[in-house]
């Protein structure tokens, strides 16, 4: 395969998730505007963890990887959003799901938003070992330069 067609294959395929959830809070946003307080705070929150969400995936760059099992890492990053947030991608996402519970209060999307939320903070534990055990006293160093 020609590597502009696999380029833009990947590229597809790394940025599938934030932007077709981006598109599903521009929908919610346009066809169903906050009309309660809870709403509004759910759209606040959402929109900040979409920010977070971004920023990670920009910064990260071409050292993002998606997939399952171990992480992969060619780089430890610690500028921009990650001098402040370890775990920006997946705390964005959590971020933005939890603004969606309040915004979206049916009863199987909060299960559902629930168990990626728990699926994400899991594997933030899974990367913090794994990242630890790899790079050691820099990572270590570095962990405690960050909040989160």
């Amino acid at each position: 395969m020609d590597e502009s067609k696999l380029s833009i294959k990947r590229y597809r395929l790394k940025h599938v998730f934030a932007f077709s959830t981006t598109i599903l809070l521009i929908f919610l946003w346009y066809y169903h505007l906050p009309n309660t307080k809870i709403k509004f705070i759910g759209l606040i929150i959402s929109t900040t963890g979409l920010l977070i969400w971004w920023a990670g995936k920009i910064t990260l760059s071409k050292n993002w990887n998606f997939g399952y099992g171990k992480p992969k890492i060619k780089n430890l990053v610690t500028n921009g959003i990650y001098s402040k947030i370890k775990h920006p991608i997946y705390l964005g996402i959590n971020i933005t799901l939890m603004g969606l519970m309040f915004f979206y209060t049916k009863i199987w999307f909060i299960i559902v938003g629930s168990l990626i939320i728990f699926y994400f903070f899991r594997r933030m534990y899974v990367e913090d070992k794994y990242l630890t055990k790899k790079l050691g006293k820099k990572y270590i160093e570095y962990k405690k330069k960050t909040w989160f």
